[in-house]
């Protein structure tokens, strides 16, 4: 957790950011002081609210809050309800310029580009503060715009580069640059994050991101960009160092209050909090995620097809997919229980009419589980205080298993593979290829917005077929009353125009053209 000092401080950033935006006329308002970005930067306290200030983006619904999560929904793993009708268009493979969540992603990602920018250039020149604090805090703003350029190279490919230098000769309409140079970038931030990061925080400071966070994102970008040795490299750095231990248990990373006892696999997590200032400090994560008729909004539901993966005793399938008859600890909230869910739910209990279930509210029959937590006042209340997992050391496992298999062949990873099947309570593998590493990947990562960017770089690399996979429908639950019903029908992935997104077409407009559309848009 962070600190009470620091949770202030975090509330006062987000006020900043969000206040105009209550403000009918705000360009109508008396001036209420004369602070710069420049010269705000002043001493040890500016820095770490400042800093702070890059981590308050994470919580924003149209970033990492929830809408990255719909470029996921594309994946044969989900099926994205709710009424959002772009969200769905994105999940169609029919994704077009004009799509509000298209464009979304793009202004809070710079945002946080932005603050890390006045981070890296301004925190050099404050002139006396305590010298870890000040590495430390290099580091995460190396680090978090890395993040948020990594994401955008995934998302819309080519984009434009906006550095400290940009910010000191207000140079910011500019082309896009390459992808191999935009990840180069991303290479060069987290090199200099490892640099700067610690290993370890103090319990004040739990959720920042360390040494081991920066090691894990450059090695899958390292995969990324089909580099085996490196991945291999910094992903072993941090599978074989204790500060960065797996959980004990699969279901902790999901557990809220056995979260922070458990952390050191939680590499990079939104770090949700409940309290007096939880209305600042939560992610809209669980809302999202969570069933309907249980206090959530159920826009993301889990195929049948990816439920059909998980292997039998395979204890991640209870932690990650909510089905019909499932509860959760407490949960109180009771639904009205139709007569033909009563039937299949309540066989012999003629009369039963409400029940804690998941009802037919949910498209698939299915929910994903990971995000869903509920008060243990039992006031039917969503606990806010679950962590989002963004980067976990399983991952890296898999990212080194996968590195192994394609540098050395099969069986070259199955230490690394059996270290997560064990976990899950499954027998070891032997000999394993990437077939076993594409199966673990997905049913340890399911619902954690990896699928679909996994897919898509395994085909262009020729593993899988993608025409194959969205040729498939996505389909529901075979239980009645979903009895199998194709929710999806099969979709058409066109190469290369499907590999990323469109460039939102107000930020071309606003460019006047200086950034240019992604091709067959």
């Amino acid at each position: 957790m962070i600190s009470t000092r620091c949770k202030l401080l975090i509330t006062a950033c987000i006020c900043i950011v969000l206040m105009p935006g209550c403000i009918k006329k705000p360009l109508e308002q008396k001036p209420t002081g004369s602070y710069t970005t420049a010269t705000f930067w002043r001493n040890q306290n500016d820095v770490v609210a400042n800093v702070l200030g890059i981590y308050n983006i994470l919580y924003v619904e149209d970033w990492i809050g929830h809408a990255i999560y719909t470029y996921d929904d594309q994946s044969d793993d989900i099926y994205v309800a709710g009424d959002h009708p772009d969200f769905k268009a994105v999940g169609n493979l029919n994704a077009d310029p004009s799509l509000q969540v298209i464009y979304y992603t793009w202004p809070f990602a710079y945002e946080q580009i932005g603050r890390a920018n006045n981070a890296i250039l301004y925190i050099p020149k404050v002139p006396s503060m305590d010298a870890s604090i000040r590495d430390r805090s290099m580091g995460e703003a190396y680090f978090l715009r890395a993040y948020a350029y990594f994401v955008l190279s995934q998302i819309y490919g080519e984009v434009p580069l906006i550095l400290e230098k940009n910010v000191q000769d207000g140079s910011y309409n500019i082309p896009k640059s390459s992808v191999e140079l935009v990840r180069a970038q991303v290479e060069a931030d987290l090199l200099k994050a490892i640099t700067y990061l610690p290993e370890t925080y103090d319990s004040a400071n739990k959720g920042r991101v360390s040494k081991g966070t920066a090691e894990a994102l450059l090695s899958k970008l390292y995969l990324f960009e089909d580099n085996f040795a490196k991945a291999i490299q910094f992903g072993t750095l941090v599978i074989t160092n204790p500060n960065y231990a797996l959980a004990p248990n699969y279901t902790d990373n999901f557990t809220a209050g056995i979260q922070q006892t458990t952390s050191s696999e939680l590499l990079f997590a939104v770090w949700n909090q409940n309290g007096e200032l939880s209305g600042s400090l939560q992610s809209p994560i669980s809302i999202y995620f969570s069933p309907r008729p249980w206090q959530g909004w159920g826009f993301h539901h889990p195929t049948q097809n990816f439920v059909s993966e998980f292997e039998n005793g395979d204890v991640r399938k209870q932690a990650t997919v909510l089905s019909v008859g499932d509860s959760i600890a407490n949960q109180t909230n009771m639904s009205t229980i139709s007569d033909a869910d009563a039937v299949q739910m309540f066989a012999g209990k003629a009369g039963q009419s409400t029940g804690r279930m998941l009802p037919s509210m949910s498209t698939t029959g299915y929910y994903i589980r990971k995000y869903t937590a509920y008060m243990p006042s039992g006031d039917g209340n969503l606990n806010y205080d679950l962590k989002q997992p963004l980067l976990r050391t399983a991952e890296v496992y898999l990212i080194v298993a996968e590195a192994k298999i394609r540098q050395n062949g099969p069986g070259s990873a199955d230490a690394e593979i059996n270290a997560i099947r064990t976990r899950a309570g499954l027998s070891p593998v032997s000999g394993a290829g990437m077939q076993q590493l594409i199966h673990e990947k997905r049913v340890e990562l399911g619902g954690e917005n990896v699928r679909w960017q996994d897919l898509l770089r395994w085909d262009k690399d020729k593993i899988v077929n993608l025409d194959t996979i969205v040729g498939k429908p996505k389909k529901a639950s075979p239980l009645a009353p979903y009895n199998g019903a194709v929710i999806i029908p099969a979709r058409t992935f066109q190469r290369p125009k499907n590999y990323y997104m469109p460039i939102p077409q107000q930020v071309i407009d606003e460019s006047k053209g200086v950034i240019k559309q992604n091709p067959n848009y």
